[in-house]
């Protein structure tokens, strides 16, 4: 095998980034349209200087032929890689090169005491595959969902459901700053309800790395939908706006992301959590967001699909390779 070596991508390499992400998905079968340099300069920036980045290259004789672009990503569960975007130049495919680059970048995040890596791909695609055949396995409890949101008839006028929507003591608006600890309560009840307990470790973990991060996202890449009712967040619904590469279904780039939709256990049933996701999808359409994506658990499905999001099953599959049982 060729003389190959991993090591962590900085800035310093974004061109060579850029150059190696067109090569790799302008051709079969992703026949990606990369004319526009311009954006895809500022992709590279977008998913590979974030919070917590953590790239990966690949070189082959001295020059990159592969790239790993995601971040750490910090769980009640453990701390993962995630993984955003992962390829192989077209001339080192099908030679065991990308197997080993898998391996290699498995060693590296065992060495930073990190559990699993999370990754998304289409399941019509031969990366599903591969990605199968280096241990990936698919995650058989959870949903892609999508909803459009393009706006087809021109201008939408956008009112969002506020005050006295179903009942006169639920106030429903956007979380600012000053609702951060709230957030967090609602956070680590959220894990409690979906996980049935968390441990004290568990708990301080996610009290120290929430304000921070949302200080920092809040209000920009993170919309926070919240319902109030005595005094407090009684229900919270977060959409995670992303930039993408353009494709058909993404012409500016902007798609979306559904994180935890939480309501206190005294407000269910009240319908809360449907007016939650309608101000959000009328808050997409405003905002001239393509899309909106969720992975769906049981109770939350017929929720979500009465709001209009549809089944992805057919096309995509989640996959997480865990490198170390908690």
């Amino acid at each position: 095998m060729e003389n190959i070596l991993l090591i962590e991508l900085d800035e310093s390499y974004l061109q060579q980034m850029a150059e190696l992400y067109k090569e790799a998905f302008s051709g079969e079968p992703w026949n990606d349209n990369w004319s526009d340099t311009k954006q895809l300069a500022e992709y590279m920036k977008d998913i590979s200087m974030s919070h917590h980045a953590l790239n990966y290259g690949l070189l082959v004789d001295g020059k990159l032929a592969g790239m790993s672009i995601g971040k750490i990503n910090h769980w009640w569960e453990g701390t993962n890689y995630n993984i955003e975007e992962l390829c192989m130049s077209p001339s080192c495919q099908g030679q065991g090169i990308g197997s080993k680059f898998l391996e290699l970048i498995e060693q590296g995040i065992r060495e930073k005491g990190l559990n699993g890596i999370f990754l998304q791909t289409d399941n019509d695609k031969p990366a599903y595959h591969f990605y199968h055949k280096n241990g990936f396995m698919d995650l058989d409890a959870h949903i892609s969902l999508f909803k459009s949101v393009k706006n087809t008839e021109g201008a939408v006028e956008v009112q969002y459901k506020s005050a006295n929507a179903g009942r006169d003591d639920v106030i429903y608006d956007m979380a600012n700053l000053d609702d951060i600890p709230e957030l967090v309560r609602l956070r680590i009840l959220y894990m409690i309800d979906d996980f049935g307990s968390i441990t004290d470790e568990e708990r301080e973990g996610m009290e120290n790395q929430l304000p921070g991060y949302f200080e920092r996202e809040l209000g920009k890449k993170l919309i926070a939908f919240v319902a109030r009712a005595e005094g407090r967040l009684v229900a919270a619904a977060y959409l995670l706006i992303i930039e993408k590469p353009a494709n058909p279904y993404l012409l500016n780039g902007l798609d979306s992301e559904v994180l935890s939709v939480y309501t206190e256990e005294g407000y269910r049933g009240r319908g809360i959590c449907s007016q939650l996701m309608k101000n959000m999808i009328d808050y997409a359409k405003d905002h001239k967001i393509s899309r909106i994506n969720l992975v769906a658990t049981d109770e939350g499905y017929p929720v979500y699909k009465k709001v209009g999001f549809e089944d992805r099953i057919q096309k995509y599959k989640d996959m997480r390779l865990v490198l170390v049982d908690k």
